[in-house]
């Protein structure tokens, strides 16, 4: 294992209130100081920090000239100050010098100057550094805990050793930045150079361009006249063809007009012929038209007149003594009469249907009294029975709340004392009260255990055994030295020490024979036995405990000795008498407290067996017991019972009266008979208006079937005269339809002579053109040729003269569109090509070197990940075990982002808000993260802490002063007297007159032989 840094000596002079140069050793693992309030303890602590880089806003001070002697009584100020720290490692030695003088601070390292960063480096790994977690300053333990979480993972990096690895990966990360700042930059040159080459190329290629377009527009040019001037050569031959064809097309279009003209005549007269006999036809046809509209007249008159015969009459009916009307109105009056009559019947009946009613609600009333008495009796007797139910229910359920009781109080009892055992049971698997190396081989192949958890005495003697064990306690037992020697080489490898005693070479010393006297309990090796069953029990409690005699108080032990007694002799109050006859007595650190711990893990197991006995027989005796249910259900039936015992009795019924009225049926019979003859009477009237009636109607019909017979007769006449009219119908339809045949042939000759007057005249007028064309092609000729001489040779391309000269217009647009071009632009870009690839291969290779440094990069953040990520599960691992140890909480270490959270749960408590810890709590928890911290390779191989242990109890004192002695190295300023005693050397600071002074005083520590 790697050799941990240590501080060898401080020296400081001129430092606050240190004027005189004072020199301060540190050899020892554990150094105490102390002296009173103000003397200047914490200056030392704030010289350390000065020295190790802390700026003055981070001491107890605002500016620089706070750290100077600023003068005392007899004492003139100073104007410097200096501070030395040596530290050393194995043979490496490191010496830090900061000296400061006015407001400049002057820093050495071995000797040479060196600035603050190359100070952290040189104290990387040692928790020194600025910022760093070895240096607890006082009244600053608690807000460790609180710390942010970023500087928890540095200070966890700092531990770990990571804290070069992550300066080289934050000086990768620069480089890299630079690195791509300074690509970036020759990446934006290169695009505007290749901007600027882009842009002469275009211009190179414009100009060729445009010189391209002029040679083509010229021979365009020149194409488009003969082009031009073939097509007017051949306009005018085909012009002259023309003229020709045109002449012998007018001599046949004056023959076919000729021949239109004569047939036009012809059809004409016969036209006029037809129109005549046309109209004489249609005045004819006038009249059968009128005749037509008579027709239908009459035929809409007979369909009127033409109806079947009413009903036959029959012989007359003789009228009635009264009328009708009158008949109608006595028969309704007696029907209101017969009505009102009804009702008054209806309403007596109604009358005597309720009465039957109420009879029968009146007997089943009658019937209902008489259950509900005979009810009430039957319910007050099952009342009775209830109740005396009730009362045994009631008795057997105070007998089970008894019970119960005691089971809630018995399963509580349980609990706190599974709770208790899980406790002690975590405290002794954790080896909180075991030295570094008894605890780390624990489990190993062929280790049998430590004492500590070995030796079971008996019960009230284990202060007198552990004093009588004293180191013994954490020895090893092993099976042979083979076991020995593997777990030696484990703690060489992983730290720690410890002491071995294997069973084959076990000698143990003869066997004490004390003769019985007055305060003897007996020799301490029959006082106490094995846990582990199978080992020689009195060899290996003999190589413990040797000849050492227990006695109940100190006075029967000096009397034993006075008597000439020569063993070790140790009381039950843990006073030990040895055998030079040196005396030791007090208080006992821990009182006993590794012995009486794994007695009270074995009390509470045999308490749970117990308990659980005594769970199994209450609950046992409940089982035949009624439950709460039971009784409940009983209750509310007692509770029913006596409500319908209370309900009230229905009152004895009342029997109805019948209705007093009668009813006299003659009055109806009477009515009935008179409304019999009244709908006889009525009857009569009503044939005598319907003889009335049909004799008119037959009067009326046989006047109409006269005037029928005489429309018939008219309209027999109308048919024959419209018959005789039918042929010319036909012959004004024949002649209408040759008259159409006619007008059809006259337009058609009209519009064929048109057509010839209108082929005439394009003749005509395509002659002229034709002329006109000659005229002006010949003169385009001329024009042509003339353009043709002024343009120079050149080759001839083929095309119409329409395709040549759109050519040429879109050639000279694209010339336009060129603009002015630079004809410089190709002997410009020769050499800014040259350029451009140089860059192109700076570029280039500067993303090489950009990705090297990436990898690089990235190796290194792997490199830290993973030691931090194996750095991380040990840490939390011991934070867990130390945090339990100290205050038996439960703890949780989490990463988020970019640091560390810790969660802190004291036993008993459900808070995880570390600020609502109280400062005892804070304190103990930032110690178990410092000592967590010194689990890892390399972590907290010394601390400074400034009164953190102020906070404390005495029982927490105890537990910080055992865990002082894990190797490290340790500097306290305390005011506890317990600190003090775990401390191997102390050094005292007193101020005399302004000025502090510092005293050592050595502590000299006993051994047991």
């Amino acid at each position: 294992m790697t050799e941990a840094w240590r501080i060898d000596r401080l020296t400081l002079q001129g430092f606050k209130s240190f004027a005189e140069r004072t020199t301060l050793d540190f050899p020892d693992p554990v150094t105490g100081i102390i002296g009173p309030n103000g003397s200047g303890k914490s200056n030392l602590v704030e010289a350390l920090r000065f020295v190790t880089g802390a700026r003055a806003q981070e001491l107890r001070g605002q500016e620089l000239a706070a750290f100077l002697f600023h003068g005392a009584e007899g004492r003139p100020p100073l104007g410097f100050a200096e501070v030395r720290l040596e530290l050393s490692r194995g043979k490496e030695r490191l010496v830090v010098e900061r000296r400061l003088e006015g407001d400049r601070t002057f820093l050495k390292v071995n000797g040479r100057p060196a600035s603050a960063k190359a100070l952290a480096l040189a104290l990387a790994g040692t928790g020194l550094g600025r910022g760093g977690y070895a240096i607890v300053g006082q009244g600053e333990i608690g807000a460790l805990l609180e710390a942010p979480e970023e500087v928890l993972l540095a200070h966890l990096e700092e531990a770990a050793g990571l804290k070069p690895v992550a300066e080289a990966a934050k000086a990768a990360e620069e480089r890299l930045k630079e690195a791509s700042a300074l690509l970036e930059e020759r990446e934006a040159g290169l695009e505007r150079l290749k901007a600027e080459v882009s842009r002469l190329q275009g211009e190179a290629e414009r100009a060729a361009r445009a010189r391209a377009l002029d040679l083509e527009a010229l021979r365009l040019r020149r194409s488009v006249l003969l082009a031009r001037m073939e097509e007017a050569r051949a306009e005018m031959a085909k012009a002259e063809a023309r003229l020709e064809e045109l002449a012998k097309e007018e001599a046949l279009l004056k023959e076919a007009q000729r021949g239109l003209k004569e047939r036009q005549e012809a059809v004409h007269a016969e036209e006029e012929a037809l129109r005549r006999r046309l109209e004489e036809v249609r005045l004819l046809l006038k009249e059968r038209e009128g005749l037509q509209a008579e027709e239908r007249e009459l035929s809409r008159i007979l369909k009127a007149l033409d109806r079947p015969p009413p009903e036959d009459p029959g012989p007359p009916v003789p009228a009635p003594p009264l009328s009708a009307k009158e008949v109608r109105a006595r028969l309704a009056r007696l029907k209101a009469e017969e009505e009102r009559l009804l009702g008054e019947k209806r309403r007596l009946e109604e009358a005597w249907r309720r009465h039957e009613a109420e009879a029968a609600r009146y007997e089943e009333r009658l019937r209902q009294h008489q259950e509900a008495l005979a009810e009430r009796e039957r319910l007050q007797a099952e009342l009775a029975e209830r109740e005396e139910a009730l009362a045994q229910l009631k008795e057997a359920w105070e007998k089970r709340r008894a019970l119960e009781a005691q089971l809630e109080e018995a399963k509580a009892q349980l609990r706190a004392a599974s709770r208790e055992r899980e406790r002690l049971s975590r405290l002794l698997e954790a080896g909180v009260d075991l030295h570094e190396g008894p605890k780390r081989v624990r489990g190993l192949r062929g280790i049998l255990g430590v004492v500590a958890d070995l030796v079971r005495p008996e019960p009230g003697l284990e202060v007198a055994l552990e004093v009588a064990l004293g180191p013994r306690l954490q020895w090893v037992l092993a099976q042979d030295e083979e076991a020995a020697k593997a777990a030696i080489a484990l703690l060489k490898r992983e730290g720690g020490r410890a002491t071995f005693l294997p069973l084959t070479l076990l000698n143990p010393p003869p066997a004490p024979n004390p003769k019985p006297v007055p305060g003897l309990l007996g020799p301490a090796y029959r006082l106490a036995s094995l846990r582990a069953p199978g080992l020689p029990a009195e060899a290996i409690l003999l190589a413990l405990l040797g000849d050492t005699l227990v006695f109940a108080d100190l006075e029967a032990a000096l009397a034993y000795r006075r008597a000439g007694g020569r063993e070790r002799l140790v009381t039950r109050e843990g006073e030990v008498l040895e055998r030079l006859g040196a005396l030791t007595g007090g208080r006992v650190k821990g009182g006993g407290e590794t012995l009486l711990l794994r007695r009270r893990l074995e009390d509470l197991a045999e308490e749970e067996t117990r308990l659980r006995e005594r769970i199994n027989a209450l609950e046992e005796a409940l089982k035949p017991l009624p439950s709460g249910q039971a009784l409940a259900e009983a209750q509310a039936r007692v509770a029913a019972l006596q409500a319908r015992l209370k309900a009230p009795l229905p009152p004895a019924p009342k029997p109805p009266t019948p209705p007093e009225a009668t009813w006299d049926e003659g009055r109806l019979k009477a009515l009935a008979e008179e409304r019999q003859a009244l709908e006889g009477l009525l009857a009569q009237a009503e044939a005598h208006e319907r003889w009335r009636l049909l004799a008119e109607a037959h009067a009326a019909w046989q006047k109409a079937a006269a005037e029928a017979a005489r429309v018939r007769e008219r309209l027999a006449e109308l048919k024959g005269r419209l018959q005789a009219t039918l042929p010319l119908l036909e012959e004004a339809k024949a002649l209408e339809a040759q008259r159409a045949k006619l007008r059809q042939e006259h337009q058609a000759l009209q519009e064929k002579e048109a057509r010839t007057l209108t082929q005439a005249n394009r003749l005509l007028a395509e002659r002229e053109n034709l002329r006109l064309l000659l005229a002006r092609r010949e003169a385009t000729l001329e024009e042509l040729a003339r353009e043709l001489a002024a343009l120079p040779e050149a080759e001839r391309i083929p095309g119409s003269p329409r395709a040549l000269q759109a050519r040429l217009a879109q050639v000279l647009r694209e010339r336009e569109s060129l603009g002015p071009v630079n004809a410089l632009a190709e002997r410009e870009l020769a050499p800014l090509r040259e350029e451009l690839a140089r860059r192109e291969r700076e570029v280039v290779e500067a993303k090489e070197a950009l990705l090297r440094l990436e990898g690089e990069t990235r190796a290194v953040e792997k490199a830290y990940a993973e030691r931090l990520k194996e750095s991380f599960l040990r840490f939390q691992e011991a934070f867990r075990t130390q945090a339990l140890a100290l205050l038996g909480a439960q703890t949780e270490v989490r990463r988020e982002g970019r640091g560390l959270r810790l969660l802190l749960v004291p036993q008993g408590k459900r808070t995880q808000d570390l600020r609502l810890l109280s400062l005892g709590e804070k304190t103990l928890g930032a110690l178990a993260f410092l000592f967590a911290l010194g689990e890892l390779q390399g972590g907290l191989p010394l601390a400074v802490l400034d009164e953190v242990d102020a906070a404390l109890d005495e029982a927490n004192l105890l537990r910080f002063a055992r865990f002082l002695a894990s190797g490290r190295q340790f500097i306290l300023v305390t005011h506890q007297k317990r600190t003090m005693e775990a401390c191997h050397a102390l050094y005292g600071v007193t101020a005399e007159r302004g000025v502090s002074r510092v005293y050592a005083i050595r502590k000299e520590v006993a051994h047991d032989p």
